[in-house]
């Protein structure tokens, strides 16, 4: 978490750090209904084509149910699967959980490939876990692209439909 945060102080993103009970997935949302997040809360999808051996963030909005087939459409890649546990960590070095457009801090060498759904951008902010599923970090979607570009990290847009 702490390297996210320098990271945001050493390129000017105002942000704002939640502190919160861990987070793993859905099923932990009682936990957290009292707490304001201070923007729109996303998920996040570590996918793999097994075809090709690429790997893929897929970020998008918690309240919205991603269909793997139209991502990989979308990608024009073959077909979709979760990424395991192990993936996850040889490729972005967090664990499940702590998923997040965030972790290519933790991980700049990664070959993994950031998606965006597209709605993202309407918000005036987002929230992500930074690289630690017991805080959020609250910020304008367009520093995304700024995060990326300090890394030299290839991400798309994609219009991730339900």
């Amino acid at each position: 978490m702490e390297e996210v945060i320098n990271v945001f102080n050493s390129l000017n993103i105002d942000y704002n750090l939640i502190r919160h009970p861990a987070i793993f997935g859905r099923a932990d949302e009682e936990k957290v209904k009292d707490i304001r997040f201070d923007g729109e809360v996303c998920k996040n999808l570590f996918l793999k084509d097994k075809k090709t051996k690429s790997f893929y963030l897929v970020s998008l909005p918690a309240n919205k149910r991603a269909d793997l087939k139209k991502i990989s459409d979308g990608l024009n890649s073959h077909r979709l699967s979760f990424g395991n546990e192990e993936e996850l960590w040889e490729k972005l070095h967090i664990k499940s959980g702590s998923v997040s457009v965030l972790n290519v801090i933790g991980a700049p060498n990664t070959d993994v490939i950031f998606v965006l759904d597209k709605e993202i951008m309407n918000y005036n902010k987002v929230c992500f876990h930074p690289n630690d599923n017991t805080a959020s970090v609250s910020f304008k979607p367009e520093n995304i692209a700024k995060i990326m570009d300090k890394y030299n990290k290839k991400y798309i847009f994609l219009e991730v439909e339900e």
